[in-house]
């Protein structure tokens, strides 16, 4: 049972972490770069200002999963590796985009790999590749998503030209000119709420209805009854986010998928968003027993203590990122 200074710390805790959520995906829709003039470039937009927050994250999850992972597996001669890693991840991306990012990676583990031969450590390599993809690539999911853009062709005289983004990170990156219509707030928010949902309805429906135990060894708490009110909630964040983007298109027609030229009725948009939050929230969920199944093989019970009872921002963004690696498919493969 919490007590009532735990439970004080837990709502405020996730209250700031869930306004910086919606926050973020507000500085996407009201701090756009918007193609006001050819020859112009604007460098602060909402999604240069995202992408150093998650930067950030991601670079206190790496430490994270270092702490976690302990100096007898991952010795202090391999540390200057991984905090280059961390703090390169941003910067990277910003640069060069996603596959700068892989870039980095390989150098990083081709740094790990001399260090291990030099001190006959095959076992600290190969804990320093999991940590190359878990978190950093699963992390750097939530920079491609904050990005995220369709190649949808815009013909000269289409009202959505005036929508297109310029700012230093395309700049630096990927120049595609003018064929990138702003997906970054959908995509962000798509993440943000069907994980968010998940969470939630997992945790009242397994409280109220669980007897099945669905993952024992890994999570004992966690129920057969609580992953389906998860799948329930993913459904419902999903239907939340094409409410407010297609249905009610309370940011404007250029946000929502539904525009006209993209030939996709109301329904069909509808059910994508479903289909996304339903194997979203499995998504979210898998990462949520990934996280479990490390601490519990590390012998630790949360990450760090940043976020106090929460734990840290690898416990609180464990089934965020996972998510963010499927929606950030869908966003690239499919819409």
């Amino acid at each position: 049972m919490l007590n009532k200074k735990t439970l004080a710390n837990r709502i405020l805790v996730g209250a700031g972490v869930f306004i910086l959520m919606i926050g973020m995906v507000l500085l996407n829709v009201y701090l756009p770069n918007y193609k006001s003039n050819p020859n112009s470039l604007k460098v602060v937009s909402g999604r240069s200002i995202n992408a150093a927050i998650i930067s950030v994250l991601s670079w206190l999850a790496v430490i994270e999963m270092r702490r976690a992972i302990g100096r007898e597996r991952i010795p202090d001669s391999f540390s200057w590796i991984l905090w280059m890693y961390a703090i390169g991840l941003g910067v990277t991306y910003s640069m060069f985009g996603f596959m700068g990012v892989i870039f980095l990676s390989l150098l990083v583990f081709v740094a790990a790999a001399i260090t291990a031969l030099a001190e006959n450590r095959g076992d600290s390599l190969i804990y320093v590749a999991f940590m190359l993809v878990y978190p950093g690539l699963f992390m750097s999911a939530l920079l491609y998503l904050n990005r995220c853009a369709s190649t949808f062709p815009i013909a000269e005289g289409n009202p959505l030209l005036q929508y297109l983004e310029y700012d230093i990170w395309q700049y630096f990156g990927e120049r595609q000119g003018s064929q990138l219509l702003p997906y970054n707030a959908i995509s962000l928010a798509l993440v943000f709420a069907v994980s968010s949902f998940t969470d939630v309805f997992a945790f009242f429906v397994g409280s109220l209805f669980g007897k099945r135990k669905l993952c024992e060894h890994i999570s004992p708490k966690k129920t057969v009854e609580g992953a389906l009110g998860g799948l329930l909630g993913g459904a419902i964040g999903s239907l939340v986010v094409f409410l407010l983007f297609d249905y009610f298109k309370i940011f404007g027609e250029h946000f929502g998928l539904t525009y006209s030229g993209l030939g996709l009725s109301s329904a069909a948009v509808a059910l994508t968003y479903v289909t996304v939050g339903i194997f979203g929230s499995a998504m979210t969920q898998v990462g949520d027993l990934l996280a479990s199944m490390v601490k519990r093989y590390c012998g630790i019970k949360d990450y760090s203590r940043i976020l106090g009872e929460h734990g840290g921002i690898m416990d609180r963004f464990d089934g965020i990122m996972v998510n963010a690696v499927f929606v950030s498919f869908v966003f690239m493969f499919i819409i």
